[in-house]
């Protein structure tokens, strides 16, 4: 078994989730920048593929549920520094995760790999998608299907919008670590630090349980 990432406080984990996900944004348009590309440019705020980017997550969840080994290897290597997040912390990560991977992704490296081959764009950009999220190789393989699903999504229906993958990687992103978190709790309700920060809940009011003993009955 790998062993668990950690962090040492809940501001430890936000920031390098913000430092690594903010920096796909800018290697992305530093990237389009230098390539001559318009990557925000192909991202509409249409309603109909406001709801195609939400109806996208139904075969994604259906995986998730099916692929429990996969699962319980996420939930040992990211349970502990995910549980100690607020349920609008991980709504961040997982935005941040959506926008920035396929900004950098399906926004750039596809569209400018397409122009020598439209097959080995598809090809070669989720590999290296699938790489980027290499933890296992399995892993590695599911991130990899999971990248040619959103490489469709960006495409269709109704021709090309970014809004559909984004918006799809990052609900589904975030209903998968909410679900982590609460797998996770199941097992260790609080787990240890390694600092003085105590571990946050997903509520927004922290509740320790109660361990006070019973009051004696004089009746």
């Amino acid at each position: 078994m790998s062993p668990p990432l950690d962090f040492n406080t809940r501001r430890h984990f936000l920031n390098v989730a913000g430092l690594v996900e903010g920096g796909l944004v800018l290697v992305a348009l530093l990237l389009a920048a230098l390539l001559g590309m318009r990557p925000l440019d192909a991202i509409h705020w249409q309603m109909g593929d406001v709801g195609w980017g939400i109806l996208a997550i139904a075969p994604m969840l259906l995986l998730y549920v099916l692929l429990g080994d996969l699962r319980d290897l996420v939930v040992d290597l990211l349970g502990r520094p995910l549980s100690r997040l607020y349920w609008y912390d991980l709504m961040l990560v997982a935005a941040m995760a959506g926008f920035g991977e396929e900004l950098l992704f399906r926004g750039v490296l596809q569209p400018w790999l397409a122009q020598f081959n439209a097959t080995f764009g598809l090809i070669a950009t989720n590999v290296l998608f699938g790489l980027a999220h290499a933890v296992t190789p399995v892993y590695a393989l599911f991130a990899t299907g999971v990248g040619f699903y959103m490489s469709w999504l960006a495409d269709h229906p109704g021709g090309r919008n970014l809004l559909r993958p984004i918006l799809a990687h990052a609900l589904y992103d975030w209903i998968a670590l909410v679900h982590i978190v609460w797998l996770y709790r199941r097992r260790r309700p609080f787990p240890p630090s390694t600092s003085s920060e105590p571990p946050v809940p997903l509520s927004d009011s922290p509740k320790e349980p109660d361990e006070s003993p019973p009051a004696d009955d004089h009746d």
